[in-house]
């Protein structure tokens, strides 16, 4: 499961590569590492406004919901959906045809185990361009939206060596390819694993410190090596 992201970009920057107006710019924050666990937000585009820039919950919740973030994650998680699982939740089928989203992020988090210890790879663009992540969205009652990351198998063979936690991987999609995830008339079996548009990802391993939910300092996105642990890098 994807857990955390993380989002550095300065708000013009974001603004401008992704030719979008944010809803509430005043809100926007950088956070070098956001937890899913822990409800935060993440800024997003739905196919309801393309070209503003909003809010979302991340986890999804089922339309117009009305009871806690916390109690329905209890039951089920819902921080990553696979793509394959979609039409086997009847919840979720109206979503993922009529509410899908871009999440806008710079960079994520993926982890490695290797001789009975895991390591934690940090992904990114290699110029740190901010970059989209597909989603499905849903309405709640109170008018904030809470979002899923739809996520496919992995298929490409580096993105394995950084990556064996489980089979999927989400969907990259480039700052000026997003709108090709918000099309109504998709076809979602060609958003397999890929990257859509020109989105050059690169990854280093970081401190294990990462797994600990209250640690963040300055440099946590910093490269770390290990002397037991042959890969360092994703190029």
């Amino acid at each position: 499961m994807f857990y955390k992201l993380s989002n550095t970009t300065d708000i013009l920057q974001l603004e401008g590569d992704f030719d979008a107006k944010f809803k509430y710019p005043l809100l926007y924050r950088t956070t070098a590492i956001i937890n899913g666990l822990l409800e935060e937000s993440l800024p997003a585009i739905t196919m309801e406004t393309p070209g503003v820039i909003d809010y979302a919950i991340w986890g999804l919740l089922p339309e117009n919901y009305k009871e806690g973030w916390e109690s329905f994650q209890n039951l089920t998680n819902t921080l990553n959906t696979s793509i394959n699982d979609l039409n086997s939740s009847n919840w979720l089928e109206e979503d993922i045809k009529y509410q899908r989203c871009v999440v806008i992020v710079s960079g994520f988090f993926t982890s490695y185990l290797y001789n009975g210890e895991i390591y934690p790879f940090y992904v990114y663009e290699k110029d740190h361009k901010p970059f989209a992540l597909a989603g499905i969205y849903s309405r709640l009652s109170d008018g904030f939206l809470s979002f899923s990351l739809i996520t496919t198998p992995a298929k490409k063979h580096d993105i394995k060596e950084i990556h064996n936690l489980g089979p999927d991987f989400p969907i990259v999609i480039s700052s000026d390819h997003y709108e090709a995830w918000l099309e109504y008339d998709v076809d979602l079996a060609t958003f397999g694993y890929g990257k859509i548009g020109h989105v050059d990802l690169q990854a280093h391993t970081i401190s294990k410190e990462f797994y600990k939910n209250q640690i963040m300092y300055q440099t946590i996105l910093e490269p770390a090596y290990y002397k037991d642990f042959p890969i360092a890098t994703l190029k």
